[in-house]
C-alpha cells in the first residue's frame, strides 16, 4: 500500500493546546491519520519532513511523538527505511505508556456511545439483583470519592464504582465488556475530572443511580445511568472544545 498523499497542513489544534504537551497532540494526530487512511501493519507513514510540515511542529516534538507511539507498539522506526505501522487492532483496549496520546476526539465519542449502550443495561440489571451488601459497597466507594481531589485516585475510584456495578449486574458478558473498556474508561474519566473546577454534578448523578439500586428500581436505575453517561459525554465535549477547539 502506498503512502496517501498529504494535503497542505490544516491542523489548528497544536498551537492552541493548553494542558497537554505538543508531542502528545502530534501522537494523537498521527493515530488519527492512521485510522483515517486505513493504514495497516507494514504500511509506511509519511516522512519526518512531511509530518513536520503537516502539523507545523519541530523535529524534536515530532520525534518525541514517534517515540511514544513506538514504545506503545503502534509504529516501528526502521532506520534508513522510514516509519511503519506495527499495530492498529488494540489502540483502545491495550494500555500503552501514554494512553491519552492514542485518543482522538472520535475515540472519546466512541467510548461515550459504548457506555450508553452497556452501562444503562448494567444499572438496570444491578437494581434487580443487588444484595444489601452490594448496595453498601457501592455507597462506601462513592463516599470515599467525595473526599478525593480530582486526580488519578478519584478516577480509579470512579472506574472501580462502574466495574462493581457490572459485577453486581450478574451478567458475565457485560462484566467482560466493562473489563475490556477499563483502560479507555479510565482515560475518558480522567480527561474530564482532572480539568473540572468541581465534580458536584457528577457525584449527584452517581447518587441518583445508587439510590435507584437501593430502591430496587431497575427502570429508575437505567434512566439515571443514561442521564449520567450522557452528561459525562457533554462535559467531556466541553473540555475537548476548550483544549483543542470545536
Amino acid at each position: 500500500m502506498t503512502t496517501p498523499r498529504l494535503s497542505r497542513p490544516t491542523v489548528a489544534q497544536v498551537p492552541r493546546e493548553k494542558a497537554r504537551q505538543v508531542s502528545e497532540v502530534v501522537a494523537d494526530d498521527i493515530i488519527g491519520y492512521i485510522k483515517q487512511h486505513g493504514l495497516v501493519r507494514g504500511d509506511r507513514l509519511p516522512t519526518e519532513l512531511e509530518l513536520m510540515e503537516r502539523y507545523g511542529v519541530s523535529r524534536t516534538a515530532l520525534r518525541e511523538a514517534i517515540k511514544v507511539l513506538g514504545s506503545s507498539g503502534v509504529i516501528e522506526v526502521r532506520h534508513g527505511h522510514g516509519t511503519f505501522v506495527l499495530e492498529t487492532q488494540s489502540l483502545i483496549v491495550t494500555p500503552p505508556l501514554d494512553l491519552g496520546a492514542l485518543f482522538t476526539r472520535q475515540t472519546y465519542m466512541d467510548v461515550a456511545e459504548a457506555r450508553t449502550a452497556i452501562e444503562s443495561e448494567v444499572a438496570k440489571l444491578a437494581a434487580g439483583r443487588a444484595t444489601e451488601s452490594d448496595v453498601q459497597e457501592l455507597e462506601a466507594l462513592h463516599e470515599q470519592m467525595k473526599s478525593l481531589p480530582h486526580d488519578a485516585e478519584f478516577t480509579d475510584y470512579d472506574v472501580k464504582l462502574h466495574l462493581v456495578l457490572a459485577r453486581v449486574a450478574g451478567n458475565a458478558i457485560l462484566l467482560q465488556m466493562m473489563e475490556v473498556l477499563r483502560q479507555a474508561l479510565s482515560e475518558y474519566i480522567f480527561m474530564t475530572v482532572s480539568r473540572l473546577q468541581n465534580v458536584e454534578d457528577l457525584l449527584h448523578e452517581h447518587d441518583a443511580v445508587i439510590a435507584a439500586i437501593r430502591r430496587r428500581d431497575p427502570e429508575g436505575a437505567q434512566l439515571a445511568m443514561r442521564h449520567h453517561v450522557q452528561n459525562a459525554a457533554r462535559r467531556l465535549e466541553q473540555v475537548l472544545n476548550a483544549e483543542i477547539g470545536g
